[in-house]
């Protein structure tokens, strides 16, 4: 069973990827100043609430109050998981994922994932 993702690898990830590049594959962001805006993706709207932040490595809708980095995006966006989005950001860095060496436990790494998936879950349910 693969083991955990580290941290330093996810936090390298984020640093070096272009958020306005990544979300501009799947939303037509429009540049205004040093920030992009779109029509939200995640709700109907009629007017860009939809903002990109660069700078910041960020995203923020107006309307709905969406939120996150480039994984909660694509978490949200594509229905992925943490593991799915992280793998397909270092997919479009051209980087693969490191793994940490797994417990060995299996049934602890199930009862681990589990509970994270709940976390998750309520972030998800707390963000809209």
């Amino acid at each position: 069973m693969p083991g955990r993702i580290p941290q330093n690898f996810i936090n390298q990830l984020l640093a070096s990827s272009n958020i306005a590049e990544i979300i501009g594959r799947y939303v037509p962001l429009e540049k205004k100043g040093h920030e992009y805006m779109a029509r939200c993706p995640f709700h109907e709207e009629k007017t860009p609430s939809f903002s990109v932040i660069p700078h910041k490595q960020f995203y923020y809708c107006f309307g709905c109050g969406a939120s996150g980095t480039i994984i909660q995006f694509l978490m949200s966006h594509l229905n992925l998981g943490f593991v799915e989005a992280v793998e397909t950001l270092a997919g479009f860095a051209g980087v693969e994922v490191p793994r940490e060496a797994g417990s060995g436990d299996r049934e602890a790494d199930k009862k681990t994932a589990r509970r994270h998936e709940r976390i998750f879950e309520a972030l998800e349910k707390t963000a809209s």
